[in-house]
């Protein structure tokens, strides 16, 4: 039997998933519940750019939320670590059926790392990473593709 801890993370995860589904709908306030009430959480969300402010991290999150229309999620876990307060997943997230932007039904699919904080009121995200690059791309995909794009860097 696993440990309570363990339990309890394991819950985190599933409270996670749930959230991601709401989000996929159109309702980012499963996940902002989940959050770090403190100030350091980071978000590197699917559609780019970085945010390390929690009022941000909820805007974001309420504009990704709106982008959404649907869709049924699947989870791939690719590797979990549990420590006393910190833990670790890994992930891919595949989005059937979402109605992304206005556009046809379609799938999305991600690699995701959500780094959890164990705070007074249980586990909580500090970090959320997800994008877009399940296929390697190799070393040129990061290239700059002219001048004037390498200046914006």
């Amino acid at each position: 039997m696993p440990a309570p801890e363990t339990d309890d993370f394991a819950r985190a995860v599933e409270d996670v998933h749930a959230a991601t589904e709401r989000m996929m709908a159109g309702d980012s306030r499963p996940w902002k519940a989940l959050l770090s009430s403190r100030d350091d959480v980071v978000l590197l969300g699917a559609f780019g750019g970085h945010l390390s402010d929690r009022a941000e991290v909820e805007a974001r999150f309420d504009q990704t939320a709106g982008a959404y229309g649907g869709g049924e999620g699947e989870y791939e876990t690719i590797a979990t670590w549990v420590g006393t307060d910190l833990a670790c997943t890994v992930e891919l997230e595949y989005h059937h059926g979402v109605r992304l932007a206005g556009s046809a039904p379609t799938t999305t699919a991600y690699r995701v790392t959500h780094l959890y904080r164990r705070e007074a009121d249980g586990w909580k995200v500090v970090l959320r990473h997800a994008d877009p690059l399940l296929e390697f791309r190799g070393p040129e995909s990061v290239l700059p593709r002219d001048e004037s794009e390498s200046k914006h860097l």
